[in-house]
């Protein structure tokens, strides 16, 4: 029997892995690789390997060498430790293990598995042993791939005797040896990358070992260092495994709560990221729905996580919630759930700090971004916030001014959403964020829709017809002075007769118009000076008036009846018939240049005279130019073939070409182009409230950008109204937009209700000027109400409120 076979295999002992050369000695001694091991242990079943003939005492030689390089491995009493090495690999193989995804590592570890006779094996280990002498004391050697493998199959009893080598050679377990090389990761992610049933037995055991060593703090907040999960700490991992126990186990040893996860994989998606959350632990907690995680990182005893706190792009949790929402229903609740739970909690916490309000690095707030990248969900309901509690009431946005019955007169606060433009507001980035594709449907959630419907009436209509009427008469005018211009002489022209100076007056009109509607481009009025004595300005002049008269299509907005048509104009310009002439010069281009070379070249002028023949009968530098002509003329079908046959070399090979030239773009390409137009029709016409709606928002923002900033205040819709107070106790003020609705499926229960009598009495008579506003009656509301309350979402129907004059008529 091999001395092998005499002792037991520790399961703290296996070979190293071949692809890392760690030392494993301490001090500086020198290495223990496996090849040294391999010419010792070449004869597992103790039978004597063939001796080399030039070299007989290699193997004795191998032996001495050994006992040289590793003083202090080979006493008396003490099992050798490369038969405990051949005694684990005999017992546990190395098979390749499955990769763990996606943060852990990328390299193959492979997984230790007994042997299918180890059994047999250490029933005869046993038997050999003496059992009346002592165990004597075995040396572990433990390296990553040891420690990896036991924290991976969760083997508490494979770390007997860590902290005993640690502690001899002076080693820690942040140690380079015992991290992964490429991603820096310790043994700690590892375990808690690998739970069975949300447990891993080794963990409490690492933290123990590393306290212990004196580098506990440390070991915890190690983070990865690679470019792909850069930033990312153990609390972090176990967070997103959902294991409470371990996060509340870390944050007690010293685990950092404001760690930054930066690493690529945490970046935006249109990044080249997979899973933006924030960066921080809290925020991960909130993205991935743990209210108990955000409770207990926000109020434990030993370190909190601030809410406040933002990541490198200004984020705070609140705009990682905004980010992560997708419009879906189970998405957008646990979203707005959370998102409310955070926003209170940091009041709470915090009470002169609004959570809401925080900006990032590009300026916007939670409401902004859930504006700008069309997460209607969220955006509706922050904006239609009501919150019961009266601690953190003043963090609502909506406010019930009084009810009756199923009639509610609602409050909207205004703040960023209507700016006067004093900052950016919701609603311009709405309306000019070109790539929200859902923007038409954020536009006709409340108040956004009766918001630009009270901006209508109040001064965008008129200022938008009293535009509509200038252009007209600019353009009139504008065409009268072109058609009467003097066809004789060159500019400037004399004006001495009446009618030259009513075209004088004309031309003046019409100078001062372009000056005020191009005066942002000044500088190209440069551009035609040179040309004020000469008659290239006729050329100008045409082409202007031409897009004068198409531009009276921007005015199309305002009228619904004409706005949809303008749409469909504008998406088939754009769209179709770019693609259409895109693919047409392509086959115009070819067809021309195989039809030309089959002409024959005209003679030399100097040779024939005054009798040389011309295109079609032949061709010169100019007949290219023409015949691009004549195809677009045999696609619209007002060609003649014959004509173009004069010249041909090759008549019916010339006839070839023309056929098929007609056949793919009179049949074809036309048609296509039909069906396209067709079709496009037909989308804009489903959507065509919407699309127009949009439209319409577009021209209300024109005209009250065009205003001053002290003219739009004057101009501005709603009201100033006391709220309740604020958390020092002066009155809470806001500037509100009220929307009355009714609603059958909500009773008054007198929930935070500001007026405790319904109606805003004589508000309105004070504010408005005595001006009348449209009032709806009970026939006519209640069928509008019961229709659209037939969807599954609160729909707003637009009363009058009740004035006290109304009041005072019910009651007599």
């Amino acid at each position: 029997m091999t001395e092998s076979n005499s002792v037991s295999s520790p399961s703290g002992t296996a070979a190293e892995d071949p692809s890392e050369g760690k030392d494993l000695s301490a001090d500086g001694d020198p290495n223990f690789p496996m090849s040294s091991l391999a010419e010792l242990l070449d004869n597992d079943d103790g039978s004597q390997p063939p001796q080399d003939s030039a070299r007989p005492g290699q193997q004795n030689d191998n032996k001495q060498n050994s006992r040289i390089r590793f003083p202090g491995a080979f006493k008396k009493g003490v099992p050798n430790p490369m038969d405990l090495l051949e005694s684990t690999m005999s017992e546990y193989p190395v098979a390749p293990g499955p990769k763990k995804a996606p943060m852990d590592s990328l390299f193959d570890y492979g997984t230790c598995r007994e042997h299918v006779f180890s059994p047999y094996r250490k029933a005869e280990t046993e038997m050999s042993c003496d059992e009346g002498s002592p165990e004597p004391p075995v040396l572990k050697v433990f390296n990553r791939w040891l420690l990896f493998e036991a924290v991976s199959r969760a083997d508490r009893g494979a770390l007997d005797g860590l902290l005993q080598y640690l502690q001899s050679h002076e080693k820690r377990l942040i140690d380079e040896e015992f991290k992964e090389p490429s991603t820096g990761k310790t043994c700690l992610p590892k375990a808690l990358l690998n739970l069975h049933n949300g447990h891993n037995d080794t963990i409490p055991v690492l933290l123990d070992i590393a306290e212990q060593t004196g580098n506990l703090r440390e070991f915890i907040n190690t983070p990865f260092r690679d470019v792909y999960y850069r930033g990312q700490t153990a609390l972090h991992i176990a967070i997103e495994r959902r294991c409470k126990q371990y996060v509340e186990l870390l944050v007690e040893k010293g685990a950092d709560v404001h760690a930054q996860a930066r690493g690529r994989f945490f970046q935006p998606r249109e990044e080249g990221g997979y899973f933006y959350f924030g960066e921080l632990p809290l925020s991960l907690a909130a993205c991935t729905n743990q209210p108990d995680m955000v409770h207990y990182l926000t109020e434990n005893s030993h370190k909190t996580a601030d809410l406040r706190r933002q990541d490198l792009r200004g984020n705070t949790v609140l705009h990682a919630l905004v980010h992560i929402a997708d419009n879906t229903r189970d998405n957008t609740h646990f979203v707005t759930k959370m998102y409310d739970l955070l926003l209170i909690k940091c009041v709470k916490l915090y009470p002169d700090c609004n959570l809401e309000n925080v900006l990032n690095n590009d300026g916007m707030s939670p409401l902004m971004m859930a504006a700008k990248l069309g997460k209607i969900g969220v955006f509706q309901h922050i904006i239609r916030r009501e919150i019961k509690d009266e601690e953190a009431r003043h963090l609502s946005r909506k406010f019930k001014d009084w009810a009756y019955g199923p009639v509610y007169s609602n409050l909207y606060d205004l703040s960023s959403l209507d700016t006067c433009g004093e900052e950016v507001s919701v609603l311009e980035i709405l309306v000019y964020n070109s790539k929200i594709e859902n923007r038409h449907e954020m536009l006709a959630v409340e108040p956004i829709n009766e918001l630009l419907r009270a901006k209508w009436q109040k001064f965008a209509a008129v200022t938008f017809y009293i535009s509509v009427f200038s252009y007209l008469v600019t353009m009139i005018i504008f065409t009268l002075v072109a058609y009467y211009r003097p066809s004789v002489g060159t500019p400037p022209y004399a004006y001495n007769t009446t009618e030259d100076k009513v075209r004088l007056a004309g031309e003046i009109i019409t100078v001062a118009s372009g000056v005020f509607f191009f005066v942002t481009n000044y500088v190209q009025n440069h551009f035609f000076l040179p040309y004020l004595s000469s008659l290239a300005y006729v050329s100008v002049m045409v082409f202007a008036l031409a897009l004068g008269w198409m531009n009276t299509l921007y005015f199309t907005r305002g009228l619904k009846l004409t706005g949809t048509y303008s749409i469909m104009i504008q998406k088939i310009l754009i769209k179709d018939l770019f693609r259409f002439l895109l693919v047409y010069v392509l086959f115009m281009i070819g067809y021309a240049s195989a039809l030309v070379s089959l002409l024959t070249i005209c003679p030399d002028k100097k040779t024939c005279n005054d009798s040389c023949p011309k295109y079609p009968e032949c061709r010169d530098a100019n007949t290219f130019s023409e015949f691009l002509l004549d195809l677009f003329k045999l696609t619209i079908g007002i060609g003649e073939l014959d004509d173009m046959l004069k010249g041909a070399q090759d008549p019916v090979v010339f006839l070839i070409l023309l056929v098929t030239y007609i056949i793919l773009t009179f049949v074809l390409l036309l048609n296509m182009l039909i069906a396209l137009m067709g079709e496009t029709v037909g989308q804009v016409s489903k959507e065509s409230k919407q699309i127009w709606k949009l439209q319409w928002a577009t021209t209300i923002l024109d005209i009250e950008r065009s205003f001053p900033v002290c003219l739009r205040k004057s101009f501005r819709v709603g009201e100033m109204v006391t709220v309740g107070k604020g958390l020092d106790g002066t009155p809470d003020k806001r500037w509100c937009f009220r929307v009355d609705e009714v609603k059958w499926s909500h009773w008054n229960q007198n929930l935070g209700i500001i007026n405790e009598d319904p109606g805003q009495k004589d508000h309105y008579e004070q504010t408005q000027g005595g001006r009348g506003l449209r009032r709806d009656r009970w026939s006519t509301v209640v069928p509008r109400v019961v229709e659209l309350n037939r969807g599954s979402r609160d729909h707003t129907v637009e009363m009058e409120p009740l004035t006290g004059r109304h009041r005072h008529k019910s009651e007599s």
